[in-house]
């Protein structure tokens, strides 16, 4: 399964000053702390009939089971064997474990999310590996190479080692002078001098979904396209996997145009009336990967690209879109299988649009399936008319377990998908939300995540298994949750005090838009509306204090509509 994707992590950034840490390859044992590192459960992955990792905005976490049915929550400490930040993606596939992380960073253009690199453990998590974010070469990191250009637009496979040579025959479909970007060539198949627009920053580089296939972990990278890198080497390095351009419904190994292909997750596309140059590169923008015996299914802002992996691990791609399938759109961010009792394989995918209302943006949609391998795709009916945001699936062997912002849904009959059941929190759980579940059958256990918590359901009773080491007590803002009502305005307070409060607090909605700045200075007061003036929605909002223009500080806040 995944983590429920791209900037809804953010929500769930650790309340402590954001920091960045590189790490060499490594690998070692991890040692274990009692207890929940953090309340925002993002991802639930079941490993045997006993174990249960998490991950959190936190870090990852552990649950072990005795003989007697009783578990334990633990988590792992710091140190350099395990990404540093939370977990936007967890993967396991028989005892082999993959998890990726990000942090949030201070930049020149503002706070900006980064990938913090991937590790895995081939051995139920008892011994961890550990590699960088995937990134291509430059002459800023390594001083012996040297950069290479090419012009995005035009049929033109050359790279030039300078990039005012390269200018000179850069022009965009409309004939206008336009700057080279740096390229680099990679290798596919038995081709190579493929083209590559180099990524070579980890700042909005990150890993928002992980697979395992043969020999190979793979990594939905928004920024970075699709990579994967081999675990079963002792230095593993990773390497770039074509997937079909916007004009093409399939790419095939060893059958790419070298003159007209790129890769190219950033894209080309220019409009000067209502013309159009170039491309979105929306299908190499990756959000999700799923494997599946010998096939990968990957989501992409441009909908499905199912692969066939060869022998040789080459894979040959199709392409779907919506309009020709029949999902309910393009924006894919995960992926699930069931086998159902006829047999069949049905393959579940969380197929998102994206709305614009105000100053706002709105991302959500119902999950979609396929019985027959992709060739037609329906869409759940029940789930659409309630406007919901899917942010995972899972399933048993005879459930589908659908965790949206509307709470949890699931089906008892998977023969019939329209047929679901509502299932509710507690009334102490005030966040609605639901990001992840997960059934131990073993044990008759659900377990549920969401930003309050690792909720456990079991014959009608729940147990809410909570951290206290996620509030940040330098800064923070009261009441919380905040009940949105007139003349009910949030307060701030710093080191201890209203009137400590010295800067300016910037509000962002769940997926990182802000909402407003606040220029603070002593008592400050916020009363739940954006810079329109308008009330916001219901949900986690993120308040990013800057103390005298100086440290920075985050705080999590519940909002609640009366």
């Amino acid at each position: 399964m995944i983590y429920f994707i791209i900037l809804l992590f953010i929500q769930f950034i650790n309340a402590q000053v954001p920091y960045s840490v590189e790490f060499d390859s490594a690998s070692g044992e991890r040692p274990l702390q009692s207890g929940l590192s953090d309340n925002g459960i993002i991802n639930i992955e079941i490993l045997n009939n006993s174990t249960i990792f998490l991950g959190t905005s936190g870090g990852l976490n552990i649950a072990n089971y005795d003989l007697d049915g009783n578990y334990q929550i633990s988590h792992y400490s710091e140190g350099d064997e395990l990404p540093s930040g939370g977990n936007p993606a967890l993967v396991i596939h028989d005892n082999i474990i993959a998890v990726s992380g990000l942090v949030s960073v201070d930049t020149s253009v503002g706070e900006e999310s980064k990938g913090t690199g991937v590790s895995y453990s081939l051995n139920g998590g008892e011994t961890w590996s550990y590699i960088n974010q995937p990134k291509d070469n430059s002459n800023q990191v390594d001083p012996s190479y040297i950069n290479k250009w090419s012009c995005p637009w035009g049929n033109n496979n050359t790279l030039y080692s300078d990039r005012v040579t390269c200018n000179e025959y850069c022009e965009d479909c409309f004939g206008n002078d336009k700057s080279c970007k740096m390229y680099n060539y990679i290798t596919w198949g038995n081709q190579n001098l493929i083209r590559n627009l180099s990524v070579t920053t980890d700042i909005q580089n990150i890993s928002y979904d992980l697979a395992i296939q043969g020999d190979y972990i793979y990594a939905a990278s928004w920024a970075g396209s699709l990579r994967r890198f081999n675990y079963t080497v002792d230095e593993p390095s990773w390497e770039i996997v074509p997937l079909p351009m916007d004009d093409q419904n399939s790419l095939n190994c060893n059958q790419i145009n070298l003159s007209s292909y790129q890769i190219n997750p950033v894209g080309n596309h220019i409009q000067d009336g209502n013309d159009d140059c170039g491309y979105e590169f929306d299908n190499h923008k990756v959000f999700s990967v799923y494997s599946l015996e010998n096939t990968l299914w990957v989501g992409t802002a441009k909908g499905i690209n199912k692969g066939i992996v060869s022998s040789d691990n080459c894979i040959d791609w199709i392409n779907m879109t919506s309009d020709d399938y029949g999902f309910y759109d393009d924006w894919v961010i995960g992926f699930e299988h069931q086998i159902l009792s006829d047999e069949v394989t049905r393959i579940w995918a969380i197929t998102w649009d994206r709305e614009y209302t105000g100053s706002q943006l709105i991302y959500g949609g119902p999950p979609s399936y396929t019985d027959d391998g992709g060739s037609t795709w329906n869409v759940v009916n029940y789930l659409d008319n309630k406007d919901v945001l899917t942010y995972n699936i899972s399933t048993s062997s005879n459930r589908v377990y659908i965790s949206t912002n509307e709470g949890g849904f699931i089906n008892t009959n998977i023969q019939n998908s329209d047929t679901w059941l509502d299932f509710l929190v507690p009334e102490d759980i005030t966040q609605e939300s639901i990001y992840d579940m997960e059934y131990m059958s073993e044990y008759n256990d659900l377990w549920i995540g969401n930003s309050q918590g690792a909720l456990v359901y079991n014959d009608g009773s729940f147990t809410v298994n909570t951290s206290n080491s996620s509030v940040n007590s330098t800064f923070y803002a009261y009441p919380n949750p905040y009940i949105l009502k007139d003349n009910n305005d949030i307060a701030f307070v710093f080191d201890g005090e209203e009137d400590n409060i010295n800067g300016t607090i910037d509000i962002y909605d769940y997926s990182m838009d802000k909402v407003i700045t606040i220029s603070a200075s002593g008592i400050t007061r916020w009363n739940g509306k954006n810079e329109y003036k308008d009330r916001v929605a219901n949900g986690i909002y993120i308040c990013h204090y800057k103390h005298n223009g100086d440290k920075s500080y985050f705080f999590k806040v519940m909002v609640i509509k009366d």
